[in-house]
């Protein structure tokens, strides 16, 4: 019971991980930063879509074999969830810093800039989360009623 609990958690984090994920891919690309240089993501170019589609397989091929019972999985999940907090943390940084340094012209863009901001906050918070909800021990009662 308390295993499937477990499970339930992590799938469900994993989850909105990946959905803000890729908000801040979608939104990232809807903003000033799409046009700060030749290798970037463009709204709706092929590129962006290709970025969408790598991301959920990465999430979600080692989420459906850890839901299998490849519990080791969920090590490799954190070393991708890692990953994602230092993308959100970083790009949470740079943007005001971007916008402060006036680097970027963000006339006009303001809400992009803002959604991006509010996608890696909810990132870093969902991920932060996910490794309470895969690492956490069963508490002590929980173990002696097993």
């Amino acid at each position: 019971m308390h295993n499937s609990k477990i499970k339930n958690s992590v799938a469900i984090t994993t989850l909105l991980s990946a959905l803000f994920f890729c908000s801040i891919i979608v939104l990232a690309s809807l903003s000033p930063l799409a046009d700060s240089g030749p290798n970037v993501n463009t709204f709706g170019s092929v590129g962006k879509w290709l970025s969408l589609g790598m991301i959920l397989f990465l999430y979600l091929l080692p989420l459906a074999f850890y839901l299998l019972g490849m519990h080791f999985l969920k090590f490799v999940m954190a070393a991708f969830c890692s990953i994602g907090l230092l993308i959100a943390a970083s790009t949470l940084l740079l943007m005001p810093a971007l916008f402060l340094f006036g680097l970027e012209d963000f006339s006009g863009n303001l809400a992009s800039i803002i959604g991006v901001m509010i996608s890696c906050l909810g990132l870093l918070i969902t991920n932060i989360v996910w490794f309470v909800a895969a690492f956490k021990r069963p508490s002590a009662t929980m173990q002696e009623s097993v």
